[in-house]
């Protein structure tokens, strides 16, 4: 309400002070009416209620109940001694009315009183209140400008009004304040917001999503599209608000520009992909010169020939890397290529086992092989060989010297490979994590490796339309299934 149509609130006497004027004022008519007592002989009580109202109103109940007793008690003498002589019987009536009557003026003023003080103490309250949301949108809004993210505010449900901190408006290139809404009256033109590679329409991007339907948005990596050509990329979660009664009321979002990081991610696999492609053509010429002299290996010295074993097992290891690599290269770009064909896995599986020998040997290790005859099914032999080869390396050499079982299975529509160990095992919090890119388990710290032959087994895997899992506990060695099904990937 605007303050020059608010009726004041009366002053507040206190203490004695109230007290006081619940004597004097009441004194003070009576000299009054003393003084022009031919005005006031047939209406003496007229101004002692005007007394009584004031003190209650500035100084409460009980000043005007003791206003009340001293107006009725003087009215009383003014009647009695005044010249008309009003007998004791009419000032008996008059005081009998006037008693009841200033009392409840008192009462009314005493309450008056109060709820003119509950007002301006709300009002009082309602300011400091607004004062402090003030500040706490100040402090919000200087939090989101100072902090370098995209954060931006859907205020409804439907996300048409979205506000922003500072990054958001400049990397939308926006002026403070503006509605920076896909599906606002005024969405903007000048960017589009899109992922892999198709544009979104503004009821699927995040902040509306959230807003609209109350669930959260986890790593979600869009990109900013300008209309000259520039793009960011960003990465970011969206969080739903709810109101009293739990319903969606709009959503908070945020997001961190990563365009940096996924070019130099970008320039990483590049080089990864030209460096492994220049190495193989050395390799290969390598590997043949060593291979014609372990095939000559009669005619030279002994000497030689143990060097250029040795040789070979660094060859091989290094081929295995470059193919790593390669690997790593062609997931990354989505460049990983089934050539799918009839393959057999139990044969397979006995073929890649035989090239363990060595492997076996250096690590005091055997292994064992239950597999089950006639396991086929529409599948690349090649990664499929480089799944078993990886699961098998892995085992020997976390297996702690003790024997690693391998074991192929039936089951109908699905093939399953089991390659099991005895060693030093992997935690349950790290159980999901080993299957990440560049992710190790602890206990492996000093093994040595990349940590990518998981994740390049789950790649492979998956691109087959199966699954592979872990069972392990630390000290009691891992159980990697794998199942596959026999008709191939889905898109085959």
């Amino acid at each position: 309400m605007d303050d020059r149509f608010r009726i004041p609130a009366p002053p507040r006497l206190r203490g004695a002070t109230a007290l006081a004027a619940s004597i004097v004022l009441p004194l003070l008519v009576f000299s009054v009416e003393w003084m022009f007592r031919s005005l006031f002989e047939g209406v003496p009580f007229i101004l002692f209620l005007l007394a009584v109202a004031l003190v209650a109103w500035a100084g409460g109940l009980l000043p005007g109940l003791v206003s009340v007793a001293l107006s009725g008690a003087l009215g009383y003498a003014f009647l009695t001694a005044s010249e008309s002589g009003m007998g004791s019987p009419g000032a008996h009536l008059s005081i009998a009315v006037f008693l009841p009557a200033a009392g409840g003026i008192a009462a009314i003023g005493a309450a008056a009183r109060t709820g003119f003080r509950e007002r301006d103490r709300a009002a009082e309250t309602l300011r400091e209140s607004e004062s402090r949301e003030r500040a706490r949108a100040q402090e919000l809004q200087a939090i989101m400008d100072a902090v370098p993210a995209i954060v931006l505010i859907a205020n409804d449900p439907e996300a048409r009004q979205v506000t922003g901190s500072r990054a958001a408006y400049d990397l939308l290139r926006m002026q403070p304040g503006a509605n920076v809404s896909k599906s606002g009256s005024e969405p903007p033109h000048h960017y589009r917001v899109v992922k892999d590679g198709r544009e979104l329409p503004a009821h699927e991007l995040p902040t509306q999503v959230a807003a609209r339907s109350g669930a959260r948005a986890r790593d979600v990596e869009l990109e900013i599209a300008f209309d000259d050509g520039t793009r960011r990329t960003l990465l970011g979660n969206a969080e739903p608000l709810f109101d009293d009664q739990g319903r969606s009321r709009g959503a908070v979002s945020a997001f961190i520009d990563v365009t940096k990081l996924v070019e130099a991610v970008r320039t990483r696999d590049a080089f990864l992909s030209m460096a492994s492609h220049e190495l193989k053509t050395p390799i290969t010429s390598l590997q043949l010169q060593v291979g014609s002299l372990l095939r000559a290996r009669g005619a030279v010295p002994a000497p030689v020939a143990k060097a250029a074993d040795a040789t070979r097992r660094q060859v091989v290891r290094l081929t295995a890397l470059v193919n790593t690599l390669l690997d790593v290269s062609r997931l990354n770009e989505g460049r990983l290529q089934l050539e799918l064909e009839p393959v057999d896995l139990s044969a397979l599986a006995h073929e890649v086992v035989s090239r363990f020998v060595a492997e076996t040997e250096r690590a005091e290790s055997r292994i064992r092989v239950d597999v089950a005859e006639g396991v086929r099914g529409n599948w690349d032999r090649l990664r499929l060989e480089q799944v078993l080869t990886n699961l098998l390396s892995n085992a020997l050499k976390y297996g702690e010297g003790k024997p690693v079982s391998l074991r192929v299975e039936s089951g109908g529509a699905t093939a399953r490979l089991l390659v099991a160990d005895e060693g030093i095992g992997i935690a349950p919090v790290e159980q999901q994590r080993i299957f990440e890119r560049y992710e190790r388990g602890r206990a492996t710290r000093g093994y040595g490796g990349f940590g990518l032959g998981l994740w390049i087994t789950r790649e492979i895997v998956t691109a087959l339309g199966g699954r592979i899992e872990v069972e392990s506990a630390p000290g009691a060695g891992s159980t990697f299934r794998v199942e596959l099904p026999v008709a191939g990937p889905p898109s085959a």
